[in-house]
C-alpha cells in the first residue's frame, strides 16, 4: 500500500477537477515530478530494463573517458596542453552523468541540466585554448597570424555579413576574442544561479513562455551569449583547420557543435512539443516531466556514441609546447637569425676577397 508524502497532498482547482472527471485524466498529469522511491516502485519490469541499459551506457561512456585521460596523460608531453584536452573531452561524460542522474532523481531535472550547460559553457573557451596551444602558445600565435589577413564574415553571428573587412590579428584584436568566448563560461552560471534565486520566489516558471516570463527573457539573454561567443571560435577555427590538420583539429570542432546542438537545441525542441500538448501525459509523469525524461534518455545515448567519436579524436600522440613566454619565442627567433647573419657575413667576406 502506498502511502502519500505530504508534498503530494494537492489541491486542485474545480476547473481541473472538472477536466479530470470529464476526460479521465489521471492526476498525475497535474502532479510535479515523482520522487526516485515513487518511480521505482512504479517502474514496469520494462522500464527497469530501459533503465538499466541507460545506466549501463552512462558507466561505459565514464569508462571511455578515463582510458582517454589515462591517454593524454601519458602521451601529451605540455601539462598545460593536456589539462585542457582532458577538461574539453569530458563534457559528453558530464552531460552523460547529469541525464542519468536527472533520469533516475526527476525532481532534479532542472538542476542537473544547469550543471550540464554551466560545464559546457566554459567549452567555448577551451575550444578556444585548444587552437591557441596548437599553433605553441599566444605569442606563437600572433607572430604566425601577424603576416595573415584572417576574415571575421563567419558564422553564426557576422555570415550575413559578406562585406565586412580581413583584418590582421594583433593582440587587442585577441583579448576581444578571448573576452567573446569567456563571457558564455561567465555568464551561464551567473544566469543559472539567477535562474535557481528566481525559482524559489515562484519567479522563475519553465513552463510559462508568454512575454512577460522571466524564463524567457534569461533564456534569449543566453542565446545572444552563445551566439557571440561561438562566433570569435568559429573565426580561429576556419583559419587554422589546414594548419593544423594532423592535431584533428576538424573532429574536435564537429563534436563541439554537435554537443552544442544536442544539449541545447534539442531540450528546446522537446520542451515546445511538450508544452504544445504533442508530447502526452504518462503516469506517473506529466506531459512536461515525460518530456525531459525523453530528452534525458536520448542524451545518454548520443553522449555515449560522442564520447567514441572523442576517443578517436583525442587520441594523439603530441610532443609540442602549447605555451611559450614572450621571451622564449624571441630567444628562438634570436637562434635562428644568427645562422643567417652569419652566412651573410661569409658571403660578404668572399666577395670582398674576390
Amino acid at each position: 500500500m502506498d502511502v502519500a508524502h505530504p508534498e503530494e497532498v494537492t489541491r486542485f482547482s474545480p476547473d481541473i477537477l472538472e477536466l479530470m472527471e470529464k476526460f479521465n485524466v489521471s492526476e498525475a498529469c497535474f502532479l510535479p515530478p515523482p520522487i526516485s522511491i515513487q518511480l521505482i516502485l512504479q517502474l514496469t519490469w520494462l522500464d527497469i530494463g530501459v533503465f538499466a541499459a541507460l545506466t549501463a551506457m552512462t558507466v561505459l561512456t565514464i569508462a571511455i573517458y578515463l582510458e582517454i585521460t589515462c591517454y593524454l596523460m601519458d602521451k601529451v608531453k605540455c601539462p598545460i596542453k593536456r589539462k585542457t584536452l582532458m577538461w574539453n573531452s569530458a563534457a559528453p561524460t558530464v552531460i552523460a552523468i547529469t541525464s542519468c542522474l536527472g533520469l533516475w532523481v526527476p525532481r532534479a531535472i532542472m538542476f542537473v541540466d544547469m550543471a550540464a550547460a554551466m560545464y559546457f559553457g566554459v567549452g567555448f573557451y577551451l575550444m578556444l585554448l585548444i587552437i591557441v596551444q596548437g599553433y605553441g602558445g599566444e605569442e606563437d600565435m600572433l607572430q604566425h597570424l601577424a603576416t595573415h589577413t584572417i576574415r571575421i564574415s563567419t558564422g553564426p553571428c557576422c555570415c550575413c555579413c559578406p562585406c565586412l573587412p580581413q583584418i590582421h590579428l594583433t593582440r587587442q584584436k585577441y583579448k576581444i576574442f578571448v573576452l567573446g568566448a569567456f563571457q558564455v563560461a561567465f555568464l551561464r552560471p551567473a544566469l543559472f544561479l539567477l535562474g535557481v534565486v528566481l525559482w524559489t520566489n515562484g519567479l522563475y516558471d519553465p513552463d510559462d513562455w508568454s512575454s512577460t516570463s522571466i524564463f524567457l527573457w534569461l533564456n534569449l539573454f543566453l542565446g545572444v551569449s552563445t551566439i557571440l561567443g561561438l562566433w570569435p571560435v568559429n573565426v580561429l577555427y576556419r583559419h587554422s583547420k589546414v594548419l593544423m590538420a594532423d592535431q584533428k583539429l576538424t573532429c574536435k570542432f564537429a563534436l563541439f557543435q554537435a554537443i552544442l546542438i544536442l544539449s541545447s537545441l534539442q531540450n528546446s525542441i522537446i520542451g515546445t512539443l511538450a508544452g504544445a500538448g504533442h508530447i502526452g501525459c504518462a503516469p506517473p509523469y506529466s506531459a512536461r516531466t515525460r518530456g525531459q525524461q525523453m530528452n534525458n534518455q536520448l542524451l545518454i545515448i548520443e553522449m555515449f556514441f560522442v564520447g567514441i567519436l572523442t576517443r578517436i579524436s583525442y587520441r594523439k600522440r603530441d610532443d609540442r609546447p602549447g605555451h611559450r613566454h614572450a621571451g622564449e619565442v624571441q630567444q628562438i627567433d634570436r637562434e635562428c637569425e644568427q645562422p643567417a647573419i652569419a652566412d651573410q657575413q661569409a658571403d660578404h667576406s668572399s666577395v670582398s676577397h674576390i
